[in-house]
């Protein structure tokens, strides 16, 4: 993989993200655009540097945003692990596919924040659990539309051949 490409990905996304926040957001849900990255790289990547650019990914985001550092590294990190894994039991090019892989990655960072807003000490602002939940849904229904556009931009990454892939995790059936 080619971490020049990644790196202007990543930028592009966490950009996107701090600048269209407020203006796609519905009833305070915004989409994780960068969340739509980690699944493309971890969809297409080798296991290693999937699990590397979505940590690195998570980390930048923890530098932009104003929450809890470490907190989307780790659940990136989550989110790359169960990608990596799923990935060779659907088609990555399906638009199916890249709703239900979104919406599970979303569903796995609602459950980590809330988790952490449940347990974070009181006084603290809290963020209501729907936001996460609707959040994840609204990125997943983006999903179909914003990873095809990626998957044109494969050959910049240069993923390594589906067939390291396929000696690395077995035949597709």
């Amino acid at each position: 993989m080619r971490w020049t490409s990644f790196f202007i990905l990543a930028y592009l996304m966490l950009g996107l993200q701090a600048g269209l926040n407020s203006a796609l957001a519905w009833h305070n849900a915004a989409p994780d655009l960068p969340l739509l990255a980690v699944v493309f790289i971890c969809m297409n990547a080798p296991r290693d540097a999937a699990l590397l650019g979505s940590f690195v990914l998570g980390a930048m985001q923890d530098l932009t945003s104003q929450g809890t550092l470490g907190l989307w590294a780790f659940s990136y990190g989550l989110v790359a692990m169960f990608v990596v894994s799923a990935r060779t039991a659907v088609y990555r090019r399906h638009p199916l596919s890249s709703f239900l892989l979104t919406l599970m990655a979303g569903l796995m960072i609602a459950i980590v924040f809330s988790s952490h807003d449940w347990l974070h000490p009181l006084g603290e602002i809290r963020t209501s659990a729907s936001i996460y939940f609707i959040s994840a849904i609204y990125t997943a229904l983006l999903a179909p539309f914003i990873l095809p556009i990626f998957q044109h931009l494969e050959r910049a990454f240069a993923f390594e051949s589906s067939g390291r892939l396929r000696r690395e995790y077995g035949p597709r059936h």
